[in-house]
């Protein structure tokens, strides 16, 4: 018997561990094409989800038509959060020692609130009347709005706050 026409069927080492050896079943790989995107898209909302618990308010302005302000004067705010937790904002004229809450709004937070990326938004107005404004004296005066979050990861974020110097006039 000769050697020489017979071929050695006996596997390499080195295609012991070669790709064509160790093939992946068509339920394993349907099975990775839909974890990985999923898996993808969780990573994405947890990352955002945690930037938001950070950031609660994203942008507060105080709407304020006149600087000289006097009864009938429209006073008010707009506010955008994170929507991941419920944020509490509050209008203020203040004068010296004297304070006086003009409008107080708590924006509501979404539904699913780790996985919900949508952020809230909310609008308040007043109309400043004499009775409210009978408690000031004429003069300088601060029209003053404050959003403040709740706390997260056993942390509370300091408050949002905007100042407006206005002028009390009768």
């Amino acid at each position: 018997m000769s050697l020489a026409g017979t071929r050695d069927t006996r596997p390499r080492a080195s295609r012991t561990f070669a790709r064509g050896v160790f093939c992946d079943t068509t339920s394993m790989l349907v099975l990775r094409r839909l974890l990985v995107p999923l898996l993808v898209i969780h990573v994405v909302l947890a990352l955002w989800s945690g930037y938001r618990a950070i950031v609660q308010v994203f942008r507060l302005e105080l709407q304020v038509t006149q600087p000289l302000v006097r009864a009938g004067s429209a006073v008010g705010y707009a506010v955008v959060s994170s929507g991941r937790v419920p944020v509490t904002v509050r209008l203020e004229l203040i004068q010296g020692a004297r304070a006086e809450t003009l409008a107080t709004t708590r924006v509501r937070d979404d539904a699913i609130a780790g996985y919900d990326p949508r952020l809230q938004r909310a609008r308040q107005s007043a109309v400043l009347t004499e009775a409210v404004l009978s408690k000031f004296e004429a003069g300088p005066a601060l029209m003053r709005v404050t959003a403040v979050g709740s706390p997260q990861w056993l942390r509370t974020p300091p408050p949002t706050v905007r100042d407006l110097a206005v002028r009390i006039e009768r």
